[in-house]
């Protein structure tokens, strides 16, 4: 397992790096990959951040979000790549065959295996953009304002605007510090939370409308299905965050949305209250995340998919915490 000092010894003999992160970026991995991306460009590096899918529109006010190219297709070969807030099959652009000689991991997740040589993870940061804060001042670099604003929004974003639990007194003292250096807090928060569009509202209107919870009213879901999509004129995008408002409900332990990605394939995102822990959940629905919030794709119809992961949820919060 490597550290922050590791990393940047093996990053000094690297000159072309990849950055990538998982499918469906949210705020952490993109301000991350941000704000790293241009610390290896001090540094002198020519850098490439490439994903899977592209940048949500509630993320396109990150300063240089422009330059992360999206698509299934990475050309070129690079002597470094580095893979940022997942374990790297996550990011759905390679299978085994990576294109660079040195392969860098940088997570925060517990259920991330550890599988690179050059693997950092750190299930105690309040998101990867935290380490990536670690990782720039131990390099001796200077946060500017631009990189304290990606890394803001990856701190502030992951820790539900430092209302989870995950929000600890390292990573509000690095936001003050990033705050000091230039990060516009109201900025970040008109965008991720205070700039809905229309049709979003009336989706998520017409899904906690149709909100289900069961017997015990410690679970509760929701499902937004293509149909939805299609009659309020939104996508996945809109989506983000709905699970939330779900967990908020009282008495409610684990929230469950189920989002139709495919005719027979739905996205699971599940968030818990901090009483009942995920990551053993996520796993064994061969998803990953947090404690608190975990995730997984499954196939089958939305029947089929509701059953398995309700009957899992429920399994997890008896065993942890009784009838």
């Amino acid at each position: 397992m490597s550290d922050p000092g590791s990393i940047i010894a093996a990053l000094h003999s690297c000159r072309t790096i990849l950055i990538s992160v998982h499918k469906s970026p949210d705020g952490d991995a993109l301000g991350s990959q941000l704000a790293l991306m241009l610390a290896l460009e001090q540094m002198g590096k020519t850098v490439t951040a490439h994903n899977l899918d592209p940048v949500p529109e509630i993320y396109r006010f990150l300063p240089h979000q422009a330059r992360i190219t999206s698509g299934p297709i990475v050309a070129g070969r690079f002597d470094a790549m580095i893979v940022l807030d997942s374990d790297p099959p996550r990011t759905g652009l390679f299978s085994d065959n990576y294109p660079a000689a040195t392969l860098i991991n940088i997570d925060h997740h517990i259920t991330n295996p550890g599988v690179w040589p050059h693997t950092w993870l750190d299930a105690t940061a309040s998101a990867t953009g935290e380490m990536i804060y670690t990782l720039i001042t131990q390099a001796g670099l200077s946060v500017d304002r631009d990189m304290a604003l990606c890394l803001y929004t990856s701190i502030f974003t992951d820790t539900g605007s430092f209302r989870y639990s995950n929000t600890s007194p390292q990573c509000m003292r690095i936001a003050a510090t990033l705050l000091e250096a230039g990060a516009d807090s109201w900025l970040v928060t008109e965008n991720v939370y205070e700039s809905y569009s229309f049709n979003r509202l009336k989706l998520l209107g017409t899904v906690l409308g149709e909100m289900e919870r069961s017997p015990d009213k410690r679970m509760a879901w929701v499902v937004v299905t293509d149909a939805l999509f299609q009659k309020t004129g939104t996508t996945s995008e809109d989506t983000d965050n709905f699970v939330n408002y779900v967990r908020s409900v009282s008495g409610v332990e684990v929230a469950i949305l189920f989002r139709q990605a495919a005719q027979k394939q739905y996205k699971i995102s599940l968030r818990s209250k901090g009483r009942v822990d995920l990551s053993s959940l996520a796993q064994a629905l061969g998803g990953g995340g947090h404690k608190n919030a975990a995730g997984s794709t499954l196939d089958g119809t939305l029947d089929e998919v509701k059953r398995k992961v309700l009957e899992e949820v429920a399994k997890v919060i008896l065993s942890q915490m009784g009838n």
